[in-house]
């Protein structure tokens, strides 16, 4: 019986370490480029402070730091009585505007933004209930849409073609309901960033 001699052992640790470090290099590489491309959302305001949209609550997401989830308010107003929620209903209207900056990472400018919203309406036949979305996204308006009972909506602006470091976003969402009910309950932006 041989014994296998020392010398293709050496040989086999000595790659499979080059293969360890190569694969932890990549890693690294891929890990710092991933972390490179994250938007930075500055200057969160909102029109009427205590309702409808919260700037102070409206941060990026922990599973995608590209994504704001824009916070809304809860609860009674302490001197009317009235729902702090984004909510129109009995004849009542609820609008609000939330502004921020996109900063793209260095070396790279803001692609794309998209704004998505979710809620709910009355769905009852006599139920009367509407809403409008719409914002400006590096001095350019534009609406989002407008809708009955199902206030869901989507839109995305490219400005790719403008190059821009720092996007000023601004999104205005008004609801009314005479009869019935019409409620946002999440939204949120999420942007694409592109090298320059």
């Amino acid at each position: 019986m041989t014994t296998p001699s020392s010398h293709p052992r050496r040989y086999t640790r000595t790659t499979e370490t080059r293969i360890v470090v190569i694969a932890l290099a990549l890693i690294v590489i891929a890990a710092s480029t991933a972390q490179a491309q994250v938007a930075r959302f500055r200057h969160i305001t909102d029109a009427v402070p205590g309702k409808y949209f919260d700037a102070t609550t409206s941060v990026a997401s922990t599973f995608n730091p590209n994504k704001l989830k824009i916070g809304f308010n809860s609860g009674l107003d302490p001197l009317t009585f009235e729902p702090t929620e984004f909510v129109a209903f009995g004849n009542r209207l609820a609008t609000d505007t939330i502004a921020f900056d996109v900063k793209a990472p260095t070396g790279y400018y803001v692609s794309k933004i998209t704004y998505s919203q979710f809620g709910s309406g009355s769905t009852l036949r006599t139920s009367v209930e509407m809403g409008s979305a719409t914002w400006v996204v590096a001095g350019h308006a534009a609406s989002l849409g407008t809708f009955r009972s199902d206030p869901g909506l989507s839109g995305t602006a490219d400005v790719a073609a403008l190059r821009l470091q720092v996007v000023p976003v601004s999104i205005t969402l008004s609801l009314a309901a005479s009869t019935g009910s019409i409620t946002v309950t999440s939204a949120n932006v999420f942007v694409q960033v592109a090298p320059f």
